[in-house]
């Protein structure tokens, strides 16, 4: 089970690796040592048996001057042939750790050195091998001789094993305490490296505990990943603290629309209900004022459910970007339009100047319908008496959509005009029916893909109303 704390977790990664670094080298170094003696090992016996044999015979002391083979039953030897009697000692000088002897083809043996244990087997002529006997492990090399005598050189392999477990121990007491020195290291190394990242966990509990947006994490003061991990951490809580300002905005736009919903609404409502009371008394009045009384009340209702259409299209238009959406042919949407407003004012005269076809818009179509009905109602209402309007369908540089609308009315003065984009506000002197609310929905609805709504001065001498909705919101 890993450690919960990332310290913890470095430290652990860090052991594991320089141990598993450690123990392989530790065991290349066992096994490369082991085999490095074995093979000096083999080489001396090499050796050793190559001396004996140079001497033209075996070169040991004669068993009536030993006693007899040491490890042999006294006396053993006996009835050697001529000429094969031991001149010296020279290499089978006794030692503790190796011994030589030759052994006839009649059977009898000779050695000098260590004690030949009992049993002791003679191997294969030529190579050189391990062998266990007397309770020992000993490499042995038989060499054949002349006449069919054999030559046999041995050498304990305790001493061998002996320091193969004096570096075993030590390779595992290196091992151990570098493991130790490591994660003692490490776990320091890791406490400060991780400093700062403990800096931004104070930081996002500062933030937690006040709900303080404005705070942002240090950078410049860690390693460059801890400074990438910073910013993107302040660039987080830039959009959050950006994010709750929208919130905050909406929601006292939101306190503030149904304020002046209600407002709007109480007075025809106030309107309507003094009618219609005036109607349930009709008994006492003339048809005159009953007819005035009722026709009072159509236009009280008429205004309230333009009213209440209206706030739909603007709780539309501010509900985000539309679900659905399809390309739409700017011109030709803009033609209906323009026939549309005829119908509803027969004395404007109303132009459009556009493409023959395009530009293509994705977007929802009744959206852009509502954005063009809403301006052309704006400019019919607040413009001259059956007056012109001229509408526009264009394309920017970059290639965005463009609608303008230009009216020849009294305009709007400059100082008014951001004012005017609000909900319920209508500029000085407006005349003509309406509710401020025109061109507040016709922002909406460019908002909805990302566009703009501005109001300058039209070339024919009133408002001009330009819309642009960018390529990249439409594509």
């Amino acid at each position: 089970m890993s450690p919960k704390s990332l310290t913890g977790r470095v430290t652990l990664a860090a052991v594991a690796a320089v141990g598993g670094a450690l123990l392989v080298a530790g065991l290349a170094v066992i096994i490369f040592t082991a085999r490095s003696d074995q093979a000096q090992l083999d080489r001396d016996l090499t050796r050793l048996s190559r001396q004996v044999d140079r001497r033209a015979g075996p070169v040991f002391s004669p068993p009536d001057q030993r006693g007899g083979r040491p490890g042999g039953p006294p006396g053993e030897g006996r009835g050697m042939r001529s000429g094969r009697q031991p001149r010296d000692n020279g290499p089978l000088e006794p030692s503790g750790d190796r011994f030589t002897r030759v052994v006839l083809a009649t059977g009898q043996s000779y050695s000098g050195g260590a004690t030949v244990p009992a049993n002791f087997p003679l191997t294969t002529a030529g190579e050189i091998v391990t062998v266990s006997a007397g309770g020992e492990d000993w490499r042995t090399l038989v060499t054949d001789l002349r006449d069919g005598d054999r030559l046999q050189v041995a050498a304990r392999l305790s001493g061998i094993q002996d320091s193969a477990k004096r570096l075993r121990i030590v390779v595992l007491a290196a091992l151990l305490g570098a493991l130790l020195a490591t994660a003692l290291v490490t776990r320091s190394l890791a406490r400060l490296a991780l400093g700062p990242l403990r800096r931004l966990a104070t930081t996002a509990d500062q933030v937690a505990a006040t709900v303080d947006l404005a705070v942002r994490v240090p950078v410049g003061e860690g390693p460059e990943e801890i400074d990438e991990l910073a910013a993107d951490i302040n660039a987080m809580l830039s959009r959050l603290q950006r994010s709750a300002g929208e919130r905050e905005a909406a929601l006292a736009s939101a306190r503030r629309f149904a304020a002046d919903a209600g407002h709007e609404l109480r007075n025809p409502l106030t309107s309507l209900r003094a009618n219609l009371s005036l109607i349930e008394r009709s008994g006492n009045l003339g048809d005159d004022d009953v007819r005035a009384a009722v026709s009072a009340c159509a236009g009280d209702t008429a205004r309230l459910v333009a009213l209440v259409d209206q706030l739909q299209q603007l709780a539309r238009g501010e509900s985000g970007p539309p679900a659905t959406s399809e390309q739409v042919d700017l011109s030709e949407l803009a033609d209906t339009a323009v026939v549309a407003l005829a119908d509803r004012f027969p004395g404007v005269t109303a132009r459009l100047r556009a493409p023959e076809s395009g530009p293509l818009v994705k977007a929802e179509a009744e959206s852009l319908r509502m954005l063009l009905d809403n301006l052309l109602d704006n400019a019919a209402l607040h413009g001259r008496p059956d007056g012109n309007i001229e509408v526009a369908i264009d394309l920017t540089i970059n290639g965005d959509a463009v609608i303008e609308v230009n009216d020849d009315g009294p305009g709007i003065a400059e100082d008014q005009r951001a004012r005017v984009l609000e909900r319920f506000v209508r500029g000085e002197g407006a005349r003509g029916a309406g509710t401020g609310l025109g061109l507040a929905i016709a922002a909406a609805q460019a908002a909805r893909y990302s566009g703009s709504l501005t109001l300058g001065a039209s070339p024919l001498g009133g408002l001009q109303v330009r819309v642009v909705i960018p390529v990249s919101a439409s594509q």
